[in-house]
């Protein structure tokens, strides 16, 4: 969910350009609005889903290490509720940051027309200097610490499925090298060195789905913390300060960032999940077969 209202910030943080085409004065409102709102948004949505990406591994992680108990342990209505609390706690540390700005009409005389602008708040210049300080530590460990979980329970995962692939590889060898009962027995030696060369190859493929959203993460978040650790370091490093422009630029170029990496994860999960992949065609087959047949 958080993924999919991070692509529909970045498009409406984007759409100034469209609007452009039929009304410049209403794009240049549009902007404006968009830097106060839609770039903080699609930013704290990043921050919601690298902590839920952290769950998700955590969960993973405990399937691998103990199957036999993630069922009782981990109910849907557990993952519900811990969905919630991620997305409330984490969303609501930054909400703060949506009274930074009050919107107010002026004129601009570049365009000879009122527009939309962004100017400080009352409550930004009174907590200008511990409410960054708190906003740009919180950018910086919100996700290193979800990366670090991560990267534990991909290492984890990695190690049990290569310890339980050895042991079926083990285990394979042995029937081989047993000698023929019969043809009957021969088939089942055969049928279990197929299913079990199927769940290696499964394995395999689960561990390479992990490498590969673990650099996707690294790839799209790793410049938004180098951002954050030099807004904290360089104050005026900031919209509406010395630096405004440059930092404009640079947060435009991590928003393309977040918002790719928000519409990739799907695509990974569907070309390297067959779970996935069945769940999303019941769905959509369930949605086609519950509409009502017009006579």
């Amino acid at each position: 969910m958080w993924d999919l209202i991070k692509c529909i910030a970045g498009v409406m943080n984007n759409c100034s350009g469209i609007v452009a085409l039929f009304d410049p004065i209403a794009a240049q409102s549009w902007l404006n609005i968009s830097t106060a709102i839609f770039n903080y948004l699609v930013c704290f949505s990043s921050y919601v889903t690298s902590v839920m990406a952290a769950y998700v591994a955590v969960e993973r992680c405990l399937c691998v290490t103990v199957p036999l108990k993630v069922k009782w342990l981990l109910t849907p209505k557990v993952t519900l509720l811990a969905c919630l609390v991620i997305s409330v706690v984490v969303f609501g540390a930054f909400a703060a940051m949506f009274a930074l700005y009050d919107l107010v009409r002026a004129w601009d005389a570049t365009l000879n027309a009122s527009i939309v602008i962004y100017k400080k708040s009352q409550f930004y210049i009174e907590n200008d200097g511990p409410l960054f300080a708190y906003y740009n530590i919180s950018g910086i460990l919100w996700p290193l610490a979800s990366f670090v979980v991560i990267l534990i329970a991909t290492i984890i995962i990695i190690v049990k499925l290569r310890e339980g692939s050895k042991f079926r590889l083990g285990q394979s060898s042995t029937a081989a090298s047993q000698p023929e009962a019969g043809s009957s027995s021969q088939g089942k030696r055969k049928d279990q060195q197929q299913r079990q060369q199927n769940v290696m190859k499964r394995d395999r493929q689960v561990v390479k789905m992990l490498l590969v959203i673990i650099i996707i993460y690294i790839a799209s978040l790793a410049p938004r913390i180098a951002h954050y650790m030099v807004k904290y370091f360089v104050y005026d490093y900031y919209f509406l300060r010395r630096s405004h422009y440059l930092f404009e630029f640079t947060t435009s170029i991590l928003m393309i960032a977040d918002s790719t990496n928000g519409a990739v994860n799907f695509f990974v999960f569907y070309k390297m999940s067959s779970s996935f992949r069945v769940t999303l065609s019941t769905m959509f087959s369930r949605s086609k077969t519950s509409r009502p047949t017009q006579a």
